[in-house]
């Protein structure tokens, strides 16, 4: 069995193309940690083999998509999050950006470890669950409950027999900004939110109080862009055009947005709004 993903110095999964040869490429087996050489020939397809010549190790994709899911995310320090149960979204966007101030892996809370452990600004923890195959189970739901902790699971599930390549910038995308594969465990309710956010005295969310537009015209057609009360920005064109469709179509690919039917309009995380803006007036300058 050939093994052709790695851990790099930078606790980074890569594959045996991103590396240099031999053990230049300074990484290490992810299922044993030893030392791995890249085999980079002419003749055979390149792969990874351990520098002690022992038999390759079984890489299991369930295990890749976890170590991908906790890296992405101690990267982003953030993730696109859906609201808390009950608090109903406001102006179509059913979903913000949390800011971490810190990501640690495998804490020991006392009976547990959640796969991260995330702080926020004024001291709110967020605890976040990789699924692939094992979800929460009761006993570890339980102490979550009776502790009052945040926790929120990412399911995975589905890409356990898919073809997204793991690691892959599509895999990183759907991860930190997409939101429909993401749900909370604790707080079950609103009035659960409360009492918890009483108990933690979180940081106060920011509100705005508008919600400013910008409009570009870009093939002859008036695009509006509309920052959201949670930071995020909804693009949509005001009439429909084929060319513009296309081109948002491709922005939300690059910069992790995705498309609301109800509201006909392309939605993008927080952290690229300046970004995306940037880009439309660039293309409206342009034609």
């Amino acid at each position: 069995m050939s093994m052709y993903v790695a851990m790099n110095r930078q606790q980074q999964l890569v594959t045996v193309q991103d590396v240099e040869r031999g053990l230049a490429c300074d990484c290490v087996c992810v299922e044993c940690g030893e030392v791995l050489v890249a085999r980079k020939g002419g003749r055979n397809e390149h792969h990874f083999a351990h520098y002690s010549n022992k038999e390759s190790c079984a890489v299991h994709r369930e295990g890749l998509l976890h170590l991908f899911g906790k890296q992405v995310i101690r990267e982003a320090m953030g993730l696109q999050m859906p609201h808390l149960p009950d608090w109903p979204p406001q102006f179509g966007d059913p979903s913000s950006w949390w800011d971490f101030e810190q990501v640690e892996e495998e804490v020991w809370l006392d009976g547990f470890r959640p796969d991260l452990f995330a702080r926020l600004r004024g001291g709110q923890q967020v605890l976040i669950e990789i699924a692939v195959t094992s979800f929460i189970g009761e006993t570890k739901l339980a102490l979550i409950k009776e502790r009052g902790l945040w926790a929120l699971e990412i399911d995975l599930s589905d890409l356990h027999d898919s073809e997204i390549a793991v690691p892959s910038e599509d895999l990183r995308q759907l991860i930190v900004h997409r939101t429909e594969h993401k749900y909370w465990v604790y707080p079950e309710s609103a009035r659960a939110a409360v009492l918890v956010e009483q108990a933690a005295a979180p940081v106060e969310p920011i509100i705005k109080t508008s919600t400013p537009e910008h409009r570009f015209t870009i093939d002859e057609m008036w695009v509006s862009a509309r920052e959201l009360p949670s930071g995020a920005l909804a693009v949509r064109s005001i009439s429909f055009s084929p060319q513009v469709r296309d081109l948002l179509k491709a922005l939300a690919r690059e910069m992790g947005g995705y498309y609301k039917p109800a509201y006909k309009n392309w939605v993008f995380p927080v952290a690229m709004a300046p970004l995306v803006l940037a880009r439309l007036h660039a293309l409206a300058s342009a034609r």
